[in-house]
């Protein structure tokens, strides 16, 4: 059986030939022969974590060799048969198609509705659940195989599946009914290749960006939500010397850095990402980079850069690449900073960080540079803009 139209959905099981009745104890008989033939012949294929791209290939070829060599069953309900064995088998049933699908980037389910982002474009999904307590036993097998708890008294869980796509799964009350949010990770990490083939950044602007990575210049990348921050972070820290230590701080891993000696620290339970901060310090990291600052960790991680750790990456959700990203930082910080005032805690970042790149998504879903900006003696230079046909240097005396 060919595993290229091996995940195509059925819409209803009107699609199988007329006349013929579906029994679910037929289906179940069907499907049990064949899943007590995989635990026999193919062990190893059936025991894996929530959801793995490789891993859920070997599983196709296995089920198709344990298909094969069963002529029991009618050729024409053999696909219906086969995609209700491997949505059971791998953790996240109907969802594994969209995940395999490499133009989709992100995975939305609003109660039983499914929508994604194809090509960055937000549209709706020919997948659907039966009911809304299909999508909460999903949340809670997902939650639990990532080691994390998701009950009515702890209804929110971030995790991370096991390909690294980051996963948000949210429960009543807090919701009105269950949803889980899936940002898939790319089948392989963007290359800058990719980026100036897309347009996202210029060959001499990336000279400039590793030039202030190199010097161990102090780096926010901010941008809204969805721009490519994280892939951004993760491009740049390619660019540090392989004979530094890095300690990457994340709330959820995503970075996974090719770095050889870095150490990853995941925020869990009442462990912050602040107290991950102050725990870096103690690991003799000669950049730490965060993931992403949301909170009090700010004013932990603005310390850690003024004590003597430069060159260190952060990103951050800003409205703006100028002051509001500042301001923001600075909001941030002050859940903490007791006794500072806001100026004090402004004045003290731009002390601290060197250089700001913010990102933008445009609606066609193209992430791109919009203005980079240096620090220097308190105050903000324009390095490089998007004019909106190209990338524009600004002079020294600007």
């Amino acid at each position: 059986m060919s595993s290229n139209s091996s995940w195509q959905l059925f819409t209803s099981t009107a699609e199988l030939q007329d006349g013929d009745a579906l029994r679910n104890d037929d289906r179940e008989f069907v499907i049990n022969r064949w899943l007590q033939l995989l635990q026999q012949q193919f062990p190893e294929a059936i025991s894996h974590l929530v959801w793995d791209r490789t891993r859920v290939m070997r599983l196709e070829q296995a089920v198709d060799q344990v298909i094969q060599s069963d002529h029991r069953c009618p050729s024409y309900l053999i696909p219906y048969y086969r995609r209700s064995l491997i949505n059971r088998l791998t953790g996240l049933g109907p969802l594994d198609a969209l995940l395999l699908d490499d133009a989709i980037s992100e995975v939305m389910v609003n109660g039983s509705e499914v929508y994604v982002e194809r090509d960055g474009r937000l549209q709706a999904s020919s997948v659907t659940f039966s009911d809304v307590e299909e999508v909460q036993d999903l949340a809670r097998r997902v939650a639990n195989r990532a080691g994390r708890d998701l009950t009515t008294e702890t209804p929110l869980c971030d995790a991370l599946l096991s390909d690294g796509s980051r996963v948000q799964c949210v429960l009543p009350p807090v919701s009105e009914q269950p949803c889980i949010t899936i940002r898939k990770a790319p089948h392989r990490p963007l290359t800058l290749d990719d980026y100036l083939r897309q347009g996202s950044l210029t060959e001499e602007l990336w000279q400039d960006m590793v030039h202030w990575v190199q010097t161990r210049q102090n780096i926010i990348i901010a941008g809204g939500a969805s721009s490519g921050k994280t892939s951004l972070l993760r491009l740049l820290a390619g660019a540090i010397n392989e004979e530094e230590r890095l300690v990457t701080i994340e709330d959820v891993r995503e970075l996974n850095l090719a770095h050889p000696n870095t150490v990853r620290l995941e925020a869990y339970r009442h462990y912050t990402l602040g107290q991950l901060v102050i725990h870096a310090l103690r690991m003799r990291p000669d950049r730490i980079i965060v993931g992403e600052v949301r909170g009090p960790e700010a004013l932990d991680l603005i310390e850690a850069l003024s004590s003597g750790h430069p060159g260190s990456l952060c990103t951050l959700h800003s409205a703006g690449g100028d002051m509001r990203t500042i301001h923001r930082f600075a909001r941030l910080a002050l859940q903490k900073a007791n006794g500072l005032s806001f100026d004090a805690v402004v004045s003290q970042i731009l002390e601290t960080v060197n250089v700001l790149v913010y990102l933008v998504r445009e609606p066609g879903g193209l992430r791109r540079i919009d203005r980079v900006v240096e620090i220097r003696d308190g105050l903000l230079h324009p390095c490089w803009y998007w004019s909106g046909s190209q990338f524009v240097r600004v002079g020294e005396d600007a």
